[in-house]
């Protein structure tokens, strides 16, 4: 018999219900800002320079030729921005929904291997008000699907510059960035006295991880760095703050520093609270796949595993004998099943063992049970009489 393969999974109807539902809410959101919708190939060239290659499902093509499966949207974005828009010189705004696979288990997302991202790509400038422009919409995204946003902002130049002031090795820099992005303070600790720093930097780097907060936090990174390479990073973040009327619900993080070699800018992570882990996150990454770009992406899955788990319905509110009035229920999103049988009684018997809360017929919409007929769903069929 047919099973999943391990990491993969089957979706049933209330969440593949719900699935739906999240995913038509954020594209909605993100269609009313412009951002238009795209798709890429699920099959792709297999490059061993790819950065997800070594996690990629690789297959072989009929013609000897070697092809992976989808892991990672902004790397296909960005070869269908080469191939149709390389002389588009004005910005481009891009969507994407849809599946990702990984050979590998990836433990971030519940050892699964494949996975349902959608994102956002803003391509083609580089300025603070783009920034913002991402971080807001992080922010709504949150927010649209009914969770309370908590945005946390950096810059990993900043980290980068204080970096190339101390003239530690590329091939130190890693392990150093992963230690700040992590706020291990030993581990940090131990690896800056390999190297011989000047006192000022030392400070400034073991006090990296510690700066984080509100929007003060800024003035305090300030008085640790005179240098004017590391406080135009930090400015670069006062001009994103300066887009918001509102920074309530932002924090700033200096101890950003994942991936360095490929974000160079602003990044970001949208949280929402009693859940520890970040539903999106994104970020500048301007040279890295294109001269200029930034954007993020929402794992699906997580998103659902923050959302407080209700009673979704599993089967329909109203079972009809009339398909003419069912229409102005459907219209309005409520859940009608037609009845496959003419029989009454066969009906009534059938929504009860079902669940189902109404039957429409030709003597009008009638509860099955306890509950009283909403005024709502009597008013959309005496509007459609009328």
């Amino acid at each position: 018999m047919f099973s999943a393969p391990e990491g993969t999974r089957f979706v049933l109807p209330p969440e593949a219900r719900q699935r739906a539902q999240l995913v038509e809410k954020l594209q909605k959101l993100y269609d009313s800002w412009g951002y238009a919708r795209v798709d890429t190939p699920m099959l792709e060239p297999y490059a061993p320079s790819h950065p997800r290659a070594e996690q990629s499902f690789k297959l072989s093509d009929r013609d000897s030729g070697v092809l992976s499966l989808r892991s990672d949207f902004t790397t296909a974005l960005s070869a269908m921005v080469e191939t149709y828009f390389s002389q588009e010189k004005e910005p481009m705004r891009f969507q994407y929904a849809g599946h990702l696979l990984l050979a590998i288990k990836n433990p971030d997302l519940a050892r699964t291997r494949e996975f349902t991202q959608l994102g956002l790509e803003l391509i083609g400038v580089s300025n603070a008000r783009a920034d913002a422009e991402l971080i807001h919409l992080a922010r709504e995204s949150v927010r649209a699907v009914g969770l309370t946003p908590r945005v946390e902002l950096g810059n990993p130049g900043f980290v980068q510059v204080l970096f190339d002031l101390a003239e530690i090795p590329k091939s130190q820099q890693n392990s150093l960035a992963d230690a700040i992005d992590r706020k291990d303070e030993a581990t940090l600790e131990s690896l800056l006295t390999t190297f011989s720093l000047p006192h000022d930097l030392y400070k400034v780097l073991k006090a990296v991880p510690d700066l984080y907060g509100g929007v003060d936090i800024l003035a305090e990174a300030k008085k640790l760095t005179p240098w004017p390479e590391a406080r135009a990073k930090l400015e670069r973040i006062e001009a994103v703050l300066a887009e918001f009327e509102d920074d309530s619900e932002l924090l700033i993080d200096l101890g950003m520093a994942r991936r360095l070699s490929y974000y160079t800018g602003i990044t970001f992570r949208a949280y929402t609270y009693d859940f520890g882990q970040p539903l999106l996150g994104g970020g500048r990454y301007d040279g890295a796949l294109m001269p200029y770009a930034a954007g993020f992406g929402i794992g699906l899955e997580r998103l659902l595993s923050a959302l407080p788990q209700k009673g979704a319905r599993t089967v329909a509110e109203v079972i009809t004998l009339e398909d003419i009035p069912a229409r102005a229920l459907r219209n309005a999103g409520i859940w009608v099943e037609r009845a496959l049988s003419t029989d009454v009684s066969e009906v009534k018997a059938y929504a009860k063992k079902k669940g189902i809360l109404y039957l429409l017929s030709e003597e009008g919409l009638e509860p099955l049970g306890d509950k009283t007929v909403p005024a709502e769903y009597l008013r959309l069929l005496e509007a459609q009489d009328g």
